[in-house]
């Protein structure tokens, strides 16, 4: 199994009445990005009792957006101080992931590359990781979420909560699987593709590239490449450009 767990290392302090406490030295994290994804990835790594050290920006804000953005970051009860890109650093021993899913494979691999990063792979506890499950890097796999067997997730994708994905299934890099999500076994989607919050894919369906499925679709034939497809049974309305 590839995936990367959240290290909490501790050490003994000695008090002036000679008590002992535990002190917890937590994984620090730094956020790429913000978007509606945000509150979902700083949850995240708080149920791994991490740190979100800095968030950096994508993106310029406008001032609406950025009060909102730290509006959410304080109902979470954190206080992050938000940074340029231009003055952002990288320090030893810190975790990347992002907080964004709109043109995320337009940045991230610039990202690596510029800074000689690598973003790490953000799991939920309470997911479950089936066996001979392969995952590349910079993987989000929300809480209560079901990865069976020999399932592979290629670098960048993201797996909201309560998803299942079923056995044998390849999901290909850069794509969205929102809440709810049910994919049977032996599936394989494409790179870039959207699957709305709800939506079913029976099993052996191919999904193409570059396509959306709508929320509470279900995809009960093959989908090609650079289209929208929506309803039950899921029939496609429009090609994507």
């Amino acid at each position: 199994m590839m995936y990367q767990e959240s290290v909490i290392h501790k050490k003994k302090l000695n008090l002036d009445n000679d008590n002992h406490v535990e002190e917890y030295f937590m994984a620090k994290w730094v956020l790429f990005g913000f978007g509606n994804y945000i509150s979902d990835i700083f949850d995240m790594i708080h149920a791994h009792h991490d740190l979100v050290k800095a968030v950096v920006k994508n993106f310029e804000p406008t001032e609406e957006q950025l009060a909102d953005i730290k509006r959410r970051i304080a109902l979470l009860g954190y206080e992050i101080p938000i940074v340029d890109l231009n003055k952002f650093d990288p320090t030893p021993g810190e975790r990347y992931i992002y907080g964004f899913h709109t043109g995320r494979e337009k940045v991230l691999q610039s990202l690596e590359d510029t800074y000689r990063i690598k973003f790490s792979n953000l799991i939920h506890p309470s997911a479950y990781i089936g066996s001979n499950v392969g995952l590349g890097r910079g993987i989000c796999i929300g809480p209560h979420t079901v990865i069976a067997p020999n399932v592979r997730i290629e670098n960048f994708s993201s797996i909201n909560r309560s998803c299942s994905i079923g056995h044998d299934t390849e999901i290909g890099e850069f794509v969205t699987i929102s809440p709810g999500v049910s994919i049977a076994g032996l599936v394989r989607i494409g790179e870039r593709t959207t699957i709305g919050i709800g939506a079913v894919v029976i099993d052996k369906i191919r999904v193409g590239s570059d396509s959306f499925i709508g929320a509470g679709a279900v995809v009960v034939r093959d989908v090609p490449d650079h289209v929208v497809s929506v309803g039950v049974p899921a029939k496609t309305i429009r090609e994507i450009k």
